[in-house]
């Protein structure tokens, strides 16, 4: 090991040059600090660390696995294996949850407002799937679109948002609510009062937007959908 008085570096094993200046090398002189000699890695090792792609792909390739394989069961199986469409559905959901968490974080309205709709959407398909008795459509929905709405309200209060960055979550819930008429006119559902309440809940909040926040509702959507 020597030393290069001209750039002040220490230079590793036997070199009579300095290989930036060309000059000659010494011994180190004394007291001169060396991480070599004081049991500092001159290379240290860095830590490796899993990033999101890689959780996501990890996730990716076993919910395909999952599926694949309980998709193999309910073919091998036939009409017994109704299970395993709700197991792959619950899969479905997991890995859906790992996307949305991933990729909405930063923007937990949005978050709780797609975690509201997958809920709706799975309530369905289970309800469906166990010969559509109509509880998810008389009351899990109603109820569910209830939360989403308070929900928002609560989130753009505590975390102060402006009336432009929240109200088209309100006209997006104001749609949903009146979609409920489309099982309600086809007939499964079999108890509708829940969902009118909720349906004119939502009309009524959505007077108060265009009659209060009409500038902010039309600069929203106008972001939006470019308009």
């Amino acid at each position: 090991m020597n030393y290069c008085p001209k750039c002040d570096i220490v230079i590793r094993g036997d070199k009579i040059c300095c290989p930036l200046c060309q000059g000659k090398t010494a011994e180190p002189p004394e007291g001169k600090f060396i991480p070599e000699m004081a049991g500092i890695e001159a290379f240290p090792v860095i830590e490796r660390r899993i990033s999101t792609v890689t959780v996501i792909r990890l996730a990716t390739f076993l919910f395909l696995t999952l599926e694949i394989s309980f998709g193999a069961v309910c073919w091998l199986l036939g009409p017994e294996s109704h299970w395993a469409g709700i197991v792959m559905l619950g899969i479905f959901v997991g890995w859906l949850d790992i996307l949305v968490l991933r990729y909405l974080r930063s923007n937990i309205l949005k978050l709780l407002t797609v975690e509201f709709y997958v809920a709706i959407a799975v309530n369905i398909y289970v309800d469906k799937m166990t010969n559509m008795h109509g509880w998810s459509l008389a009351w899990v929905t109603p109820f569910v679109l209830l939360a989403t709405g308070l929900t928002t309200l609560i989130v753009a209060y505590v975390t102060r948002l402006r009336p432009s960055e929240y109200v088209t979550y309100i006209v997006f819930d104001t749609v949903m609510a009146l979609l409920q008429f489309i099982p309600i006119r086809a007939g499964l559902n079999p108890v509708v009062l829940p969902a009118i309440i909720i349906a004119a809940f939502y009309l009524v909040l959505m007077a108060g937007v265009v009659v209060f926040q009409y500038n902010d509702l039309k600069a929203a959507l106008g972001r939006r959908f470019n308009f």
